[in-house]
């Protein structure tokens, strides 16, 4: 998951909503949202490479999303598996029960991440970059919020100002107002004009400015990768009231409801 927009206490009907597009090689297999674990009940796409999951929701409605941290350090394949992160903080069941999991980490062990993860009372973020000893969490203030490829709301990114923008005038319509604009967020092909400051480590990497600015669309679409699937989540205390999901970018397809997945019967 490389975008995840965040709308807390802002909606008029729900107290969290969140809006997410997963960027991602083309070629890697990966199928769309299912059931994952039946105690907590989880729901969430499945990474099948690793086995992993980079976005997902219990039917006790906690949220687990995790989005990459750009440098070089994504370039490689490291022992574990973030996606690995995202389900077992899931199958916590609960946000302390997350933090207790994410205690035991390893930053090192993995490539860079960005994991949110709460519910409607609590929400909050946990960086893992290799050259700290523990994952470091901070809480997300009420607001519309971004979580790129980068701290939250980072202001390197352009794509985040124009996320902000977009979701700010979704955030307090009706919820099916609120669903079409920001399907239209997540479908958004505007580009800067300028890419974004290069990190050193990526200088080597050919036509890595080009590149880069591509990347700053909200949708994208590049040879062999860009957005493979999108979601929006909106969560009532103790439950998911809604999980809308497209298993193809939003610009090309429509949205399912796999709220039922959560509460079969």
């Amino acid at each position: 998951m490389c975008t995840l927009v965040i709308l807390r206490h802002v909606h008029p009907e729900w107290p969290l909503v969140l809006a997410a597009n997963r960027d991602e090689i083309l070629a890697r297999p990966a199928v769309g949202p299912q059931v994952l674990a039946t105690s907590p009940r989880v729901v969430g796409g499945r990474d099948l490479e690793r086995q992993g999951t980079w976005m997902g929701v219990t039917d006790g409605g906690l949220f687990v999303g995790l989005t990459n941290q750009r440098g070089s350090a994504n370039l490689t394949k490291a022992p574990r598996s973030r996606g690995e992160v995202v389900l077992r903080a899931l199958q916590a069941g609960s946000v302390e029960g997350v933090e207790r999991y994410l205690a035991g980490l390893h930053p090192g062990e993995y490539n860079p991440f960005n994991l949110l993860y709460g519910n409607t009372e609590v929400l909050r973020v946990a960086y893992a970059r290799p050259d700290a000893e523990r994952l470091t969490p901070e809480d997300v203030p009420p607001g519309v919020h971004v979580l790129p490829n980068d701290v939250l709301d980072s202001p390197a990114l352009p794509k985040v100002a124009r996320a902000r923008k977009l979701a700010e005038a979704a955030a307090r319509k009706p919820w099916p107002e609120s669903v079409r604009a920001l399907q239209a967020m997540l479908a958004d092909h505007v580009l800067p004009e300028r890419a974004p400051a290069v990190l050193p480590e990526e200088e080597a990497i050919p036509e890595i400015h080009e590149r880069i600015r591509q990347y700053q669309a909200l949708c994208i679409h590049t040879p062999g990768y860009g957005t493979r699937s999108s979601a929006i989540v909106a969560l009532a205390p103790g439950r998911v009231a809604h999980y809308l999901a497209s298993d193809v970018a939003s610009c090309q397809g429509t949205y399912r409801d796999v709220t039922s997945l959560l509460y079969p019967g």
